[in-house]
This record gives C-alpha cells, structure tokens and sequence, in this order.
C-alpha cells in the first residue's frame, strides 16, 4: 500500500503537519510506504522511510498512479482556506481515495467517507488511514466514487455550458 503525497517545494512543509500521523501509520502496518512527488526531497522528523520521486511533467500520471492513497494536509490559517483544492481533484480523477484537511474548497470537493476522508485531528487522520489501508474494497468504492465526482462536477465536460456563457 503506498500512501502519497505531491507538490511543490513551497508546500512541502504541509505535510509536517502529518508527520506523527505518518510515523504511527508506518510502524502499525511496515508493508506500507510513504511516497513523495516533488522538486525537493522533504524533510519530515518522525517519519524515517520516505520514497522521494522527482516530480517530472512527462511522468507526473504514470508516478501518481502508483498511489494508492492520496493526501492533502493543509494547516487551518487564511492562505490554505484559499486554496482551490487542485491536489484532490487530481488524486479523484486518478480514483485514488484522499484523505485531508477539512479547509476551504475540500469540505465542498470531497464527500466525506464517500470519495475520501475530512481529517480535523491525528486521531482522525490516523484512523482514516487505518480504514483505507485495512480494506481495499473502500479504497477502490472511494476512487470510483471520487472520479465520478470530478467527471461530474469537475471536468471541461461538465463545465462546458458555463464557459460558453461567457462569451454570450
């Protein structure tokens, strides 16, 4: 099971906001792994095993779809709440289940327990995880209902009577 994480150097410093999450999850169940996609290696302190991939354009899908769990920490100030959501959106369409922080467009993106898991503690993010990594039945209902999701609210398809209104 490998559980993962993509983004920029800048937001690296989110997923500290896990990091004793991650470290609970990695001693509870060895077999899984914590994987990075990004322009620089994180430096997280509890979580000893992390893979690294660099983040390239012409891999970015095939390295994405190597998740099984995707996942979106935010912390709770006025700059995340403006965030647009972009990295669940893109774990969704790729049917991976996500797991995040309940902040700005994410509490509306994501139907929680439905296409993935709104995580306000540790508890809540520990037992989330737990779910997710302890059934593969849920995980793969949470990315089917998650691609669903975003094909129907989402996509250029869908939102292709809205942009045409624009020029009318």
């Amino acid at each position: 099971i490998r559980i993962g994480w993509t983004g920029s150097h800048s937001t690296l410093k989110y997923l500290q906001d896990i990091d004793l999450v991650l470290q609970k999850i990695l001693q509870d169940f060895p077999e899984v792994e914590f994987v990075v996609i990004a322009d620089k290696k994180p430096a997280l302190g509890n979580v000893s095993t992390v893979k690294f991939v660099r983040w390239n354009s012409a891999s970015e899908i095939k390295d994405l779809l190597q998740f099984d769990i995707g996942v979106m920490p935010l912390p709770d100030d006025e700059w995340s709440k403006g965030k647009c959501g972009f990295k669940a959106l893109q774990y969704m369409a790729l049917q991976l289940p996500v797991v995040a922080s309940p902040l700005g467009v994410n509490s509306k993106i994501i139907d929680d327990g439905i296409n993935g898991f709104l995580c306000n503690s540790t508890e809540e993010w520990i037992e989330a995880l737990r779910k997710l990594i302890r059934n593969s039945i849920l995980r793969k209902s949470m990315g089917v209902n998650g691609r669903l999701r975003v094909r129907e609210n989402y996509s250029v398809l869908s939102n292709s009577d809205n942009f045409l209104s624009l020029f009318e």
